[in-house]
């Protein structure tokens, strides 16, 4: 209930669409209530038995001068219109008056009256109709486009730590199915119950006003209808929890299958992933079957509840005209059959809207499961603006673990002064990519301190504090846009085409941005598949220096590439990384023998810090390292550590 209530805030701020859509259907609902009493006077006063000579109107001018004389007689002795409108409302004896009038007119006339006054309702009460669907038509799309943009932007806020325990294709499906079962099968039956229900008060009120007593009986059926439509309700619900789990997992699959297809291939996994997607598909249509089944009870429910109505009417009301003292007239007790029947189809309709709720309550809940959840990045009440890196880069005593979890870094200290360039080596896992990732906090420490410049990163704001840093991680992901649209994406700041050129200059990107057909307006495939490794990384490459940030990671930038491409990437990190900060992860390193300093990590922990030569001589972890990359002979071994 208190998901549903924060939807319905959302719906409410497009309360114009809301406030029009309740009056149009308003409006429908009392056209249909008065079409259906026109049956009293077309059976009582046309067709009835009538005195002939107690005719005395027989065209529209007089009849309309009988409505105005009976309203001056109830009228006449109260002021004001809203006295008025009280004393027709309080008045027992207008619809006698109006029984005396038609009494006195003439039955072709008469006739001829109800069929285009027919008419006339008919086209009013469409017209409300078809402008009640546009208005909530309106306030059902903007409030899903609004919940759409308030979930994905809730995603774009959460930390990768959130992205590493859930998975992409749940978090589709959360956007893209649930909202579309929210919008099918909450939003848009609420209003129909709104419609139904209005409908419902006019046709029950007419039912009241002509025989409450019948009516009131004719209700015997409705509680044990109600316990069986609250059970079905439970199972429907039930299974639509079963179905949106069952076909998150199916999305899941095929996006993880699809995006992995090369590895699939590679080792002839087509028949078994075959086999796996089918097990998952299998128990979707299992569960979707059931929940079909149970839904589907509803209808014949509804049926048979109104055929026991409509029995019991017959029965006791025909009994009543018949009887020869009955003070209810056929006219009346068709218009009163007409009422009780024409209930039945909003009931059936509510039944199924009762329905629908119970399957959108469980993506209700998917969705706010999102938006309940809180971001673990959040910048600072007063955060703290900072453009420039100044000084330096100091982690005191930093720890860190993903989700309560066992330490994958313990302790950390170090500093990272202005215009150094700083590479981490250790072996997998040994916490490389983690440390660099709490910088730009992608994760936040679990103990100790990061500071910029004497600032605590947590203090400053998020978006000034990822702006100090150019990224290139080992993987080249790159968009399906144009060359020139994945460069400029490295920045906040409007660049131009001719910063665009320069950045691709300084990462030795121009030479074959250049050779391409559209140059740098030429799209990229998925995952850029139509450029070649190295290609992609030097797109990478410029994407990071296109803002010009004082600060550059690589995150094991040329680990993946063939020889010829890491010299072309490396001469490529050479150009952009002058006059700059910069963050190497290593994988080989021959690529890091330079640095400034060489921080070694091993579990989680710094080993060694120092220069090439130093740790070569001083660090046991680091001597392996380098022994199991350079073993081809003593004395290249020396050759590499004199060319330094």
């Amino acid at each position: 209930m208190k998901n549903a209530l924060r939807l319905y805030k959302i719906m409410l701020q497009h309360w114009g669409f809301l406030i029009s859509g309740v009056f149009f259907m308003l409006g429908f609902a009392v056209f249909s209530g008065v079409g259906v009493t026109m049956v009293i006077p077309l059976f009582d006063y046309v067709f009835g038995s009538r005195d002939k000579s107690k005719i005395a109107i027989d065209d529209l001018p007089e009849f309309f001068a009988g409505v105005k004389k009976v309203f001056h007689e109830i009228t006449e002795s109260a002021d004001g219109l809203i006295s008025q409108v009280m004393a027709i409302f309080n008045d027992a004896t207008i619809l006698e008056k109006f029984k005396e009038l038609l009494a006195a007119t003439d039955p072709l006339f008469l006739l001829y009256l109800i069929c285009g006054t027919l008419i006339a309702i008919t086209i009013l009460k469409n017209i409300f109709f078809y402008c009640n669907q546009v208005m909530f038509a309106n306030l059902r799309g903007k409030t899903i486009l609004a919940l759409r943009n308030i979930m994905f932007e809730k995603y774009l806020r959460q930390s990768l730590a959130f992205f590493n325990v859930n998975k992409v294709g749940d978090s589709i499906v959360r956007i893209d199915s649930d909202v579309n079962v929210v919008n099918d099968q909450l939003i848009f039956p609420t209003f129909n119950i709104l419609r139904d229900s209005f409908l419902i008060i006019v046709y029950v009120s007419i039912a009241l006003s002509l025989n409450a007593k019948l009516f009131l009986i004719s209700l015997i059926a409705l509680p044990i209808f109600s316990v069986f439509v609250n059970y079905v309700g439970h199972k429907i619900k039930k299974y639509a929890n079963r179905i949106q789990q069952q076909f998150s997992n199916m999305f899941s699959n095929i996006e993880e299958v699809f995006n992995n297809m090369r590895i699939v291939k590679a080792f002839s996994r087509e028949d078994f992933e075959l086999e796996k997607f089918k097990l998952i598909n299998r128990k979707y249509f299992v569960f979707w079957r059931k929940s079909i089944i149970y839904s589907s009870i509803n209808v014949p429910l509804s049926e048979l509840n109104g055929t026991i109505i409509g029995v019991i009417i017959i029965f006791l009301g025909g009994s009543l005209v018949l009887s020869p003292d009955s003070t209810l007239s056929s006219g009346e007790f068709i218009t009163f059959l007409l009422a009780v029947f024409s209930l039945l189809h909003p009931i059936k309709e509510l039944t199924r809207a009762y329905a629908d709720i119970r399957r959108a309550q469980v993506s209700l809940e998917r969705i706010f499961t999102i938006l309940n959840q809180k971001s673990e990045l959040i910048d600072d009440p007063h955060p703290v603006e900072k453009k420039t890196f100044d000084k330096n880069i100091v982690l005191n005593n930093v720890s860190f673990s993903y989700n309560n979890s066992a330490e994958v870094l313990k302790g950390i200290s170090l500093e990272v002064k202005k215009g150094e360039k700083i590479a981490f080596v250790g072996s997998s896992g040994s916490g490389k990519t983690t440390l660099i990732n709490l910088l730009p906090r992608n994760y936040d420490v679990t103990a100790g301190q990061i500071l910029i410049d004497d600032t605590d990163i947590r203090k400053i704001k998020l978006k000034d504090l990822r702006n100090l840093f150019g990224m290139v991680t080992q993987d080249s992901i790159l968009f399906s846009d144009t060359i020139a649209y994945n460069i400029s994406y490295g920045t906040l700041k409007k660049v131009n085409e001719k910063d665009i050129r320069e950045a691709a200059r300084i990462g030795y990107a121009d030479e074959f941005i250049e050779e391409l057909p559209r140059q740098y307006d030429e799209m990229l495939y998925q995952k850029g598949s139509n450029l070649s490794g190295g290609q992609k990384q030097r797109l990478c490459i410029a994407r990071a220096v296109i803002g010009n940030p004082p600060i550059l990671i690589f995150d094991e930038a040329t680990s993946a590439l063939d020889t010829e491409s890491e010299k072309k990437v490396q001469q490529a990190i050479n150009q952009a990384t002058q006059n700059r900060t910069v963050l190497v992860i290593a994988h080989r390193l021959s690529t890091i023998l330079s640095a400034d300093k060489i921080v070694v990590l091993d579990r989680g922990k710094i080993v060694g810090i120092g220069k090439h030569r130093e740790l070569l001589k001083n660090c046991k972890r680091y001597q392996i390292l380098y022994h199991l990359q350079f073993e081809d002979s003593a004395g290249n071994e020396q050759e590499n550590v004199e060319a330094v």
